[in-house]
């Protein structure tokens, strides 16, 4: 019920809205300093494609990763530096570039 009310209420209200995801977000990243902790984004699914082949180690943040993958597939990027601009703690830049190979060989 209440959190029914609050999705009512930001849905009422864009500013109440932005405001509660920064809120959101400064809390999260105060609270939460674990180094496992590198990925800030809601994550990307698409059940039409196959999935990507990811390290064991990558496997946790698997949703995650494949926003970057399906976003960096959709241009070339060979001979390009590649700028990650956005929140997070740079897990999508360190996946661009451990596996820029690979996103090149599946690129559109």
């Amino acid at each position: 019920m209440i959190a029914r009310f609050f999705v009512l209420l930001l849905s009422l209200s864009p500013s109440m809205r932005k405001r509660a995801w920064r809120w959101w977000y400064q809390t999260m990243a105060r609270r939460y300093r674990g180094a496992d902790w590198t990925f800030m984004n809601y994550g990307f699914a698409d059940p039409t494609s196959e999935p990507i082949s990811l390290e064991e180690s990558d496997e946790p943040n698997r949703l995650l990763i494949q926003l970057y993958h399906h976003t960096a597939t959709q241009c070339t990027l060979e001979g390009l530096k590649v700028l990650e601009v956005g929140c997070g703690r740079g897990g999508g830049a360190s996946y661009i570039a451990r596996c820029k190979t690979k996103i090149q060989d599946e690129t559109v």
